[in-house]
């Protein structure tokens, strides 16, 4: 892509989606949300899709928690490769939820000391 103007996440960028991340995806995004907020929009479901798959691999699916491997040098011999899904899941968790936090901060409505009304107490 050339040109940001023509930027469509609905065709371009989310169609790797897995069916939550477009789901969390859809539910943030808005066309008229400043790009830098859509790319962050985007990560997030991404991030999503990451942890649905480490819930997998850490909830025992055998496919994806270890796998063999042969032995530098040694054709002969295999090596047991055990993944560190829940230090990763508890890492990527941490950064959605900021991410998240920030997605909220950026398209709540904006206050501050010009919306002050010093008489609505009154």
């Amino acid at each position: 892509m050339d040109d940001l103007d023509d930027f469509d996440p609905e065709i371009h960028e989310t169609d790797t989606l897995s069916r939550a991340g477009r789901q969390l995806f859809d539910s943030l995004y808005d066309a008229l949300d400043p790009y830098s907020l859509t790319v962050m929009i985007l990560e997030a479901s991404r991030i999503k899709d990451r942890l649905d798959l480490l819930h997998r691999l850490n909830s025992g699916d055998e496919d994806l928690w270890f796998h063999l491997a042969p032995t530098r040098g040694d054709g002969d011999v295999l090596e047991i490769k055990i993944d560190s899904g829940l230090q990763e899941a508890r890492q990527l968790a941490a950064v959605l939820r900021q991410m998240l936090v920030e997605i909220g901060r950026q398209k709540s409505p904006k206050t501050g000391a010009d919306d002050y009304d010093g008489l609505a107490d009154l």
